[in-house]
């Protein structure tokens, strides 16, 4: 039987799948000064926003 926190850790890790799919289906449908529009956003544009969800995977990985 597989341990709870590590089933936890795997359903986490599907939704996050499931979740960047989306995220990069609708990203998929701006064009680029869309997505580079400045916005009332922490990272500041969808581009940024997108640029930070990458350099973090490759930071864990």
């Amino acid at each position: 039987m597989i341990h709870p926190l590590i089933a936890h850790f795997q359903l986490l890790a599907r939704y996050n799948t499931l979740a960047n799919q989306r995220l990069y289906s609708a990203c998929a449908e701006l064009t680029d000064a869309e997505r580079k529009q400045t916005r009332p956003a922490f990272f500041q544009s969808i581009h940024n926003t997108l640029n930070h969800i990458m350099a973090d995977k490759f930071t864990i990985c």
